[in-house]
């Protein structure tokens, strides 16, 4: 998200879903509980969801890349108060609790995520450039009602540690399931990119310095993005081809919610880890 953290369209139900893998009949678009749809003006999304642990599906829909932050407002904050704070240039406004989310995701692609929400009210917010700050934010409520989605089969765990990332096993091709845990002691986030032939990480993180000047080095494949609350668990699951891919983490180092200044992130203390995914 550059500003914070580094602040097409499916064509039939028989497809596959872009970067989810095939399903049968139709795949998890038709089976999610909450689906978000990421365009250049806005999301579409339910108004409404009951609690539990939710099976979220993102898909961009847009020409840039964007990602879905969920944020819990607190007793009498209201998503304008929250908004206002952001265009003051407040990185973690008063009155808004981090819930994770799904992390910077390129144009055309999907990713599912799994993860626990309380009853409340909430916002949808995109950090990527400067869309916190230009585009809508869209707000729903979690109901009193629990219902929880049943989670797959995890194929590895990653834990996004200072400042590090550990996997209980090699990422593989194909469909994965991603149990993601944050020991910390800070909070992290985790954006998956998969390099562009002849890319370097060197590239990536000049593209990403410079705010993205011209065609990205890499495809954005989503992610988990931070939480308040670091015992918070998710699941993250998409289908990795072949490729080399950069697991990167872009948090602020900053005691100053105020400041919008992003020259120093977990990123420069070598939060950062290149894998290959083989044939």
């Amino acid at each position: 998200m550059t500003l914070r953290a580094g602040i097409q369209v499916l064509t039939a139900a028989g497809l596959c879903l872009a970067g989810v893998g095939c399903r049968q009949q139709g795949g998890e678009k038709e089976r999610a509980s909450f689906h978000i749809i990421a365009t250049d003006a806005a999301f579409e999304a339910p108004d409404n969801v009951p609690a539990g642990l939710r099976h979220i599906l993102f898909e961009n829909h847009g020409t840039e890349i964007h990602e879905s932050m969920l944020v819990k407002l607190a007793p009498g904050v209201s998503a304008e108060d929250y908004v206002a704070q952001v265009k003051k240039g407040q990185l973690f406004p008063t009155g808004g609790s981090d819930y994770s989310g799904l992390a910077l995701t390129s144009p055309g692609e999907s990713v599912e995520l799994w993860i626990k929400l309380d009853p409340g009210n909430y916002i949808l917010i995109c950090w990527n450039d400067a869309h916190a700050r230009t585009r809508p934010v869209h707000s729903f409520v979690v109901s009193d009602t629990i219902v929880n989605d049943e989670v797959p089969p995890e194929d590895l765990v990653v834990k996004l540690i200072d400042y590090r990332f550990d996997l209980s096993k090699d990422l593989r091709k194909g469909v994965q399931v991603l149990r993601i845990e944050t020991p910390g002691p800070s909070m992290h986030e985790m954006d998956i990119f998969r390099l562009h032939p002849g890319k370097t990480v060197t590239d990536l993180r000049q593209w990403r310095k410079d705010n993205g000047p011209g065609p990205a080095p890499f495809d954005s494949l989503g992610g988990a993005l931070d939480s308040h609350d670091i015992r918070r668990v998710v699941w993250l699951r998409r289908n990795f081809s072949p490729g080399r891919y950069l697991l990167h983490c872009e948090m602020p180092l900053t005691a100053n919610n105020q400041t919008t200044n992003q020259e120093s992130t977990h990123e420069d203390l070598g939060m950062m880890r290149e894998i290959e995914v083989k044939e």
